[in-house]
């Protein structure tokens, strides 16, 4: 995607961007209100504000205010990582929301997903405003739960398409994959593997997430985010054990638009024959591990037999 520059004039620097960087993270935030990634970017360039942040990006495009080698004061942690070796990254239109707001964040994990691979920054660097403040930011995407699924777009973005499908990679501190079902209320999701970390909000009975790893007792639901591992409240199936007959006669119903089903278990492209969309599928045969991570078979209406992902990130089972 293309970023659109309108920079900050050099002799405003020693206040919008006084430091030279190395970026080590990325960094995503809100805007709180709705105004296009222009005007965002105009005031920020105009005002004599302390107050900075390298890219806007909209419904239409990404524009960019601050040169990506110059920190930013946009993590409220003062001279910490956030502010010093972070490119900042606003979601515009996030105060209404609605379908301005979910283009901004698509066009979001694709401008994230080019700056992980201009900088060689990990995913589990990319983090949000709060991690590093505990400011409730980005504000849409914590309170409607989609910080893990955000961060599974900008994995799949950067591995090569959109709403890709295809197996992803744990991180490397992480050795078990799964899902994890919340059966208690308030349960702390924590910005690191321990008890001393921040809380980043509270889950709820009912929630479900797809867990990347697991460290020292705790499950990584993606990025650095944490929870702990307890049965009392929490029911982790790990990936494979499953039983199969569990699931037979049952609905596989897509999440997202554009999911990809094949003619055979595979992840091949070459064997895609078509997509569904959120609240379409199937219902399932039973389900099958294909290269180390599961699928459906499923059959259509008229019998026809077909595989999809069973990852908890992408479908339910109703």
């Amino acid at each position: 995607m293309e970023i659109r520059k309108n920079l900050v004039d050099a002799n405003k620097y020693g206040t919008k961007c006084p430091y030279t960087m190395n970026p080590e993270y990325i960094t995503v935030h809100n805007t709180y209100n709705d105004a296009p990634a222009e005007n965002e970017i105009a005031y920020m360039v105009r005002n004599n504000n302390q107050v900075s942040f390298h890219i806007a990006v909209d419904d239409k495009e990404a524009i960019q205010g601050l040169p990506l080698e110059r920190n930013a004061w946009a993590c409220g942690d003062d001279n910490g990582a956030g502010n010093r070796k972070s490119i900042s990254v606003e979601i515009c239109y996030s105060l209404s929301g609605g379908e301005r707001y979910y283009k901004a964040e698509d066009n979001a994990t694709i401008v994230v997903a080019q700056l992980m691979k201009r900088y060689g920054i990990p995913i589990n660097k990319v983090r949000t405003h709060q991690s590093w403040s505990g400011k409730y930011c980005p504000h849409r995407m914590l309170d409607e739960g989609r910080w893990n699924y955000f961060i599974e777009r900008v994995r799949n973005v950067y591995n090569g398409g959109g709403h890709s499908d295809e197996p992803t990679i744990v991180p490397p501190s992480s050795n078990e994959t799964g899902a994890a079902y919340i059966e208690g209320n308030r349960v702390n999701l924590r910005n690191g593997a321990g008890s001393a970390y921040g809380v980043i909000r509270q889950l709820n009975k009912g929630e479900a997430y797809q867990v990347w790893g697991q460290k020292d007792g705790w499950l990584n639901l993606g990025g650095e985010q944490w929870v702990y591992n307890d049965p009392s409240y929490i029911r982790f199936e790990k990936e494979g054990n499953t039983n199969s007959s569990s699931v037979a006669g049952k609905r596989v119903e897509s999440k997202v638009n554009g999911l990809n089903f094949r003619n055979r278990p595979s992840w091949s492209s070459a064997d895609v024959v078509g997509t569904v969309d959120a609240g379409y599928g199937f219902t399932i045969d039973e389900k099958v591990m294909v290269d180390g991570s599961p699928q459906y078979k499923v059959h259509n209406s008229k019998g026809q037999t077909f595989y999809i992902t069973a990852s908890e990130t992408y479908v339910w089972v109703k």
